[in-house]
């Protein structure tokens, strides 16, 4: 760290906790530095003033932007998708779905189940079927809206 007190994100003087020694149990709090005492915020200023950096101000040179087609649908079948207009739109880099070989990718959902990157079958509201990379975000956007897709919706599932 610096000396600079700008950028320091520790308060001074504050004792830092002690990882103890193997087979010795930590000793019981007596009372606490931190736990129920207000602590000014380090970054209060910067992020009220509007002068934080989050990672979405960032912008590095030759960056893309990725937007992902969502299913509208609470349960629906992909009947078909054409993604050659969103190809065509300025800007637009990549276009991938279940009908490209990079998207027929296994992807690990939770422990040992693993599924196709892109479903044909949406088992819920907001399951990904595309994804654009562009220049800008807006043609991005515009990509997704140009990407023909037809459902087959079905009832959704409610119970058990």
């Amino acid at each position: 760290m610096t000396k600079n007190k700008k950028r320091d994100y520790y308060i001074e003087g504050l004792e830092l906790p002690r990882t103890p020694k193997q087979g010795n149990p930590p000793e019981p709090w007596t009372e606490t530095n931190v736990v129920g005492k207000r602590i000014a915020r380090v970054d209060a200023y910067d992020r009220v003033s509007g002068a934080a950096i989050y990672p979405s101000d960032v912008v590095l040179p030759d960056m893309l932007f990725g937007a992902i087609l969502r299913c509208p649908h609470p349960r629906a079948r992909l009947k078909s998708i054409d993604t050659s207009s969103a190809l065509e739109v300025g800007g637009v880099h990549a276009v991938i779905c279940k009908n490209d070989r990079e998207g027929r990718i296994d992807w690990e959902r939770s422990g040992k189940e693993v599924a196709p990157l892109f479903d044909p079958v949406c088992r819920f509201q907001g399951e990904a079927v595309a994804a654009v990379a562009a220049e800008t975000p807006y043609a991005a956007a515009d990509a997704l809206r140009a990407i023909d897709v037809s459902w087959a919706v079905e009832p959704p599932v409610s119970d058990f």
